[in-house]
């Protein structure tokens, strides 16, 4: 769901040229195949095409070539960070919602889990990501106007992975 969204709004941001937005898990359990019908569902809901989404493993390999990893929950962190090798590539590591400030100030950081859930479920799981993506764009902007003025930034992209 993150993917398509940041994916979204990146383009929409005209930044596709800068930015790299890529999506992967912490396991292989369903490696190459389409996202949740009912997550294909809510995205249309909202105007978002997440019909060619497929799935894939995060290869540890990657932390050297993206700035920030994006996770969903806590567990998902811990996993990351046991497959950073270096500091510098723990630091990469953080929780999509962090970047929504309404979800920092409810101390609520975490993103809920629809698989077992309704249609309700996919409904609070897409509010949740949509605006810490909102959140993130804003991030990748602040990071990408630092560096095109010379200033040392660092962008930092899982559930989501990507490389702004």
């Amino acid at each position: 769901m993150g993917h398509v969204i940041l994916q979204q709004m990146v383009d929409d941001a005209g930044l596709r040229h800068l930015v790299r937005v890529s999506s992967s898990g912490t396991g292989d359990w369903h490696v190459g195949e389409q996202a949740d019908p009912r997550t294909v569902a809510e995205l249309a809901r909202h105007g978002y095409d997440g019909s060619r989404h497929r799935a894939r493993e995060f290869d540890p390999a990657e932390f050297d070539d993206v700035d920030l990893v994006l996770a969903s929950d806590e567990g998902h962190v811990r996993t990351l960070q046991r497959l950073a090798r270096t500091p510098a590539n723990r630091r990469k590591i953080r929780l999509v919602r962090e970047f929504d400030p309404e979800a920092v100030a409810a101390g609520t950081l975490e993103t809920g889990d629809p698989w077992y859930g309704g249609e309700d479920h996919f409904a609070r799981c897409f509010t949740e990501v949509e605006a810490a993506c909102r959140g993130i764009l804003h991030y990748v902007r602040d990071q990408l106007d630092g560096r095109l003025d010379g200033r040392l930034g660092v962008l930092d992209d899982q559930q989501e992975t990507g490389r702004p």
